[in-house]
């Protein structure tokens, strides 16, 4: 999202609860054996360990993520804060690329909102 919060751009990964677990599983899964993937709605998301940072790369149908471990599980926790009986709500995330901040957002976000992008 451009000018997000005090004119910065961030990346935003919106989603429901679901998506928070299946986020979540991944990166665990990464983070114990190098790699994962899931897809959904016809993007795949490929996650990878490297040394440092997280940089994030997004296609049409692909999303690949490069995390290093530390990052992999702070996302994961955080991520698993949405369960079941969570509320909405967000919480951000230093990244490199291609934004300076990852903003996880779980319910605040309407499908009918997404429409709007096409």
């Amino acid at each position: 999202m451009r000018e997000f919060l005090w004119g910065d751009d961030v990346l935003l990964l919106a989603m429901d609860t679901a998506g928070a677990a299946v986020v979540g599983a991944a990166l665990t899964e990464a983070t114990a054996r190098g790699s994962s993937h899931v897809e959904n709605d016809g993007v795949t998301h490929l996650f990878e360990l490297q040394r440092e940072g997280v940089d994030i790369a997004i296609s049409d149908d692909r999303v690949m993520w490069r995390v290093d471990r530390a990052a992999a599980v702070e996302i994961a926790e955080r991520l698993a804060v949405f369960g079941d009986d969570a509320e909405s709500g967000h919480h951000y995330v230093d990244i490199r690329s291609p934004a300076a901040t990852l903003v996880l957002s779980c319910g605040e976000y309407s499908p009918q909102f997404f429409e709007r992008f096409g």
